[in-house]
């Protein structure tokens, strides 16, 4: 019928108490009213030292009357035969409002009392428990479950009341040893942590256990050498969040922040935060009004020794972002480290190409293309650097108004994003060529677990001959040695215009078919043997990863175009290649690199140029312009069938998985360079 008053006692006997008056009183008892909150009606028995509580709630109240509604469903003949009521305690933050009123009447329904003139406030326990409703509550120890709810919730203890399953009872419980406990709300699990068990009440079928954390700090993810910087931002910024398990609205002040996650104060009286503890709807309030909104989860709850008064420093990672608000704080972020540091920001369209012109990054050759097609370039940049797109990140360093450095990423593939267009001003004096790409650095250290992001890998195309990202990210691959982290991957390029009216067939012996499940294993074994690298799962074609729905459906989304086509060349029924071609908006890689036919060669034993004609031909319908850029793997096919490349590119791949070998060399690197 109701729950006995079995634990402690709540009240603090060592602390002053506090008269409240009736009007007092009663405004205290509407409000409660107003938000639908119940007080708890707590009974004697008139033979034995227990208590029983019921909980209910008061209805609006003028006057010394009060009249509650039991909360369920009571049990009116044992409460009438074996309890006599002794007060109403009403819940007032840390502290409990005692209340020796008078009772008039009681029935099943309700019970209707007169307030005394006074009534005392009295201070409960040291750190507060608010009561829960609708959380469910699993309780585990050595195979054995038991499932329950969670009652009441305080950040040092809470208490659950779970039931037995036949043929299993209490007794498999061994009260000495810690149990696991999970807690869900509409399917959503909030919190798992070991608990030690403080007190049971003894129940045959349904017990009431108290419990206590064990952990004050847990490890959500890997550890890390490199790890975000922290700052202290000044106003520092707000979080406020419904608590997911009591429902409170909590305001607290951020301490310290980082693109990845945040510590916030609290006092060490009224903690609600606890280490495994995940907040689903997390508002991050800065000075200007702006609030960004993420999903986060308790890491650490430490004590802090020494402050005037004492307070439990909480910090919390970050799990999820929308695209675009983790954006934004990692622009406030980068904007502390350096006022000429810039992510995304809003850019001066003219001065962005006066900037690639200058730096001589469109050169004469790139330019020609440029020029055919400049009207739809022009709109395609004005989409990804100011209207905020969640699948392009730009990284700017600008002084006195005058861009000097520039690079920019593209998520191109399901969970793959590109690094490319890194320009910068060259002039003695001018880091602002190594600050973007430490920026790009920190934008993947701190972006790359929340799935928002889908940022499984990271990838570039660079030309050998380019120094700067020959030593970079090449120097990056042959200093960790180790492809299934960082690999490299050459690459002929070269071109095939369009003929009007001109269309190469393939010879009845070939087809060109869609790529089967069977076909991109074919290709695993023969590129496992061949490199062994990272290139299969960074550009989705391998046979766990090939599904890139997601990502063009975002392009579509954002008025963006992303295409992709994956296609099975085979002679006579043998597989002999793997066709991909993408197709994207021009330029949104300058060197159309996004928009290019990719062919992976399994067998080349007949290939031809005429065969590689009769492809593109197939495939020149997607194209607007009149000459595609084809990308050939392996390198020494080209040679080998006749083959005049242009140029060739190595696609360098890195798995965010393990970015400390990355960041290790490029420290070393950076330091080489300033000297």
């Amino acid at each position: 019928m109701a729950r006995p008053d079995f634990f402690d006692d709540p009240f603090d006997a060592s602390l002053p108490e506090k008269q409240i008056s009736r009007r007092q009183l009663i405004n205290k008892l509407n409000s409660l009213n107003f938000q639908d909150r119940a007080l708890s009606v707590v009974f004697q028995h008139r033979e034995y030292p227990r208590t029983l509580t019921l909980q209910a709630y008061p209805l609006p109240c003028q006057g010394a009357r009060l009249v509650c509604r039991w909360d369920k469903e009571i049990d009116f003949d044992v409460l009438a035969e074996s309890y006599r009521f002794q007060c109403l305690h009403v819940s007032k933050g840390q502290q409990l409002i005692k209340v020796q009123a008078q009772v008039n009447a009681i029935n099943e329904r309700q019970i209707i009392l007169t307030l005394p003139e006074t009534c005392i406030e009295i201070s409960t326990r040291k750190i507060h428990r608010h009561q829960c409703r609708q959380v469910a509550a699993y309780l585990f120890q050595n195979g054995a479950t038991y499932y329950g709810s969670l009652l009441d919730y305080g950040a040092a203890q809470f208490r659950v009341s779970v039931t037995t399953t036949p043929p299993q009872t209490f007794g498999w419980i061994e009260v000495d040893l810690p149990v696991t406990i999970v807690f869900t709300k509409n399917n959503r699990t909030l919190y798992s942590g070991e608990c030690r068990i403080v007190r049971h009440d003894g129940g045959v079928d349904t017990r009431h256990f108290t419990l206590e954390p064990m952990q004050r700090q847990m490890r959500r993810f890997q550890c890390r050498e490199f790890r975000s910087t922290r700052h202290q931002l000044t106003p520092p910024p707000d979080v406020s969040f419904e608590h997911p398990l009591f429902g409170k609205t909590i305001d607290l002040k951020v301490h310290d922040i980082s693109g990845s996650g945040f510590s916030v104060e609290e006092d060490a009286s009224s903690t609600v935060l606890l280490p495994g503890l995940i907040i689903p709807d997390m508002n991050l309030i800065f000075s200007d009004g702006s609030t960004l909104h993420c999903i986060a989860q308790v890491v650490y709850c430490l004590a802090q020794n020494g402050a005037r008064h004492p307070v439990v420093l909480s910090g919390l990672t970050i799990l999820d972002m929308a695209v675009e608000d983790h954006i934004r704080l990692l622009g406030l972020m980068h904007q502390a480290t350096d006022a000429h540091a810039y992510v995304c920001k809003k850019v001066d369209m003219e001065a962005l190409w006066d900037f690639f012109f200058e730096t001589g990054f469109i050169y004469p050759e790139k330019y020609e293309f440029i020029q055919a097609n400049k009207e739809k370039i022009k709109a395609t940049y004005e989409k990804l650097y100011n209207q905020n797109p969640s699948v392009a990140s730009h990284f700017i360093y600008q002084k006195d108004g005058r861009i000097l450095a520039h690079t920019a990423t593209v998520r191109f593939y399901e969970s793959s994003w590109m690094q490319h267009h890194h320009a910068a001003i060259r002039s003695a004096g001018n880091r602002g060529g190594l600050i973007v790409l430490n920026q790009s650095g920190r934008f993947i250290n701190e972006s790359h677990r929340l799935y928002s992001m889908h940022m499984d890998y990271v990838f570039c195309y660079f030309r050998p001959d380019n120094k700067f990202p020959y030593h970079v990210f090449g120097g990056a691959a042959r200093n960790i040695r180790d492809p299934k982290i960082c690999s490299l991957d050459p690459f002929a390029y070269f071109h095939y215009r369009k003929q009007p009216g001109a269309h190469t067939a393939l010879p009845s012996r070939w087809q060109l078919t869609p790529v089967k499940e069977e076909d991109l294993k074919d290709l695993q074994t023969f590129y496992e043997n061949h490199s062994g690298g990272l290139m299969l799962q960074t550009l989705h074609l391998s046979p766990e990863r090939f599904d890139c729905s997601g990502v063009v459906e975002t392009y579509h989304r954002i008025g963006l175009k992303r295409e992709r086509h994956l296609l099975a060349l085979r002679c006579r029924d043998k597989l002999s290649a793997i066709i991909m071609a993408n197709v994207t908006d021009l330029g949104l890689n300058m060197s159309e690199l996004t928009n290019s036919i990719s062919i992976l060669v399994i067998n080349g034993r007949y290939l031809t140029q005429d065969i590689i004609q009769a492809i593109v031909d197939e495939l020149s319908h997607h194209y607007e312009s009149s000459e595609i850029p084809i990308l050939l793997y392996p390198l020494q096919t080209a040679e080998q069938i006749g083959i005049d490349m242009e140029k060739n590119y190595t696609l360098w791949a890195y798995d965010t998985r393990n970015l400390d070998p990355y960041f290790r060399f490029l420290k070393r690197l950076l330091k080489y360079i300033q000297h």
